[in-house]
């Protein structure tokens, strides 16, 4: 999920833990009709029809249009998981919003070129790729996060920064799962474009944005505990290789 502090550079302020119940509604809300609406535009002929009208070919999507349709359940599952359970920032209703119609869009995106490449009765390699890079992406988003929020509700942690689990592999690992389960949805839909697109955006957008923000904040917070941290993991997002 995007986020966001009190200099503009995010949607929220981290320091904030008041709860807002009617915020956390809209982005359950928002996030849960995603689904149907991938649905409805590849089963239901909407997607169609908005192809036809900008004068492009469309096509049935077969199985791939099923698997993305499966995709953006999952991740509108952990999405709602993390808001409703592992997040303790307060989430302003604008930037609910945002984050919703923001998922909608990619997920969108992805399910209108599967209607535009050619179908397939049977899923190729492209979409095999896709839907690990989906799974191993998403499961290292939900488990780190998880990992994290576990070490964080022991009140002989507090004002401890936690640099176990997966995030003893990269310092921001969930940002790293994100950046794979996008490209990896995108992938299955069979544009090339789309995919290299996502990936390219997520890794400027984390790299340039959403970790120098978040390594300032952690900084203040946590002062020599976070220096050691990024001296023995000097790995940002993902692993080994980044």
């Amino acid at each position: 999920m995007a986020n966001q502090s009190k200099s503009g550079k995010s949607l929220f302020d981290r320091s904030d833990k008041t709860s807002n119940c009617v915020s956390r509604l809209i982005f359950c809300l928002l996030r849960g009709i995603d689904p149907y609406i991938q649905y409805s535009l590849i089963f239901n002929g909407i997607g169609q029809e908005l192809l036809s009208k900008v004068g492009l070919v469309s096509f049935s999507s077969g199985p791939k249009g099923t698997a993305l349709v499966v995709m953006a359940g999952a991740c509108a599952f952990k999405q709602i998981l993390n808001i409703t359970y592992i997040l303790e920032t307060n989430v302003p209703i604008s930037a609910s919003i945002t984050i919703g119609i923001y998922n909608t869009v990619l997920n969108s995106l992805a399910g209108l070129s599967a209607l535009i490449y050619p179908p397939s009765n049977d899923l190729g390699p492209l979409q095999y790729v896709g839907i690990s890079m989906f799974t191993v992406g998403l499961l290292a988003e939900l488990v780190s996060e998880l990992q994290r929020k576990q070490f964080k509700d022991n009140p002989q942690n507090q004002g401890k920064l936690y640099t176990g689990g997966l995030f003893s592999l990269a310092r921001h690992i969930n940002y790293g799962g994100y950046t794979l389960w996008r490209t990896g949805l995108a992938l299955t839909s069979g544009n090339y474009w789309l995919t290299a697109l996502q990936f390219t955006w997520n890794m400027f957008d984390f790299t340039k944005r959403a970790v120098p923000e978040l390594s300032n904040y952690c900084s203040q917070k946590y002062g020599q505990q976070w220096t050691q941290y990024e001296h023995d993991v000097p790995n940002i997002l993902i692993p080994f290789i980044w």
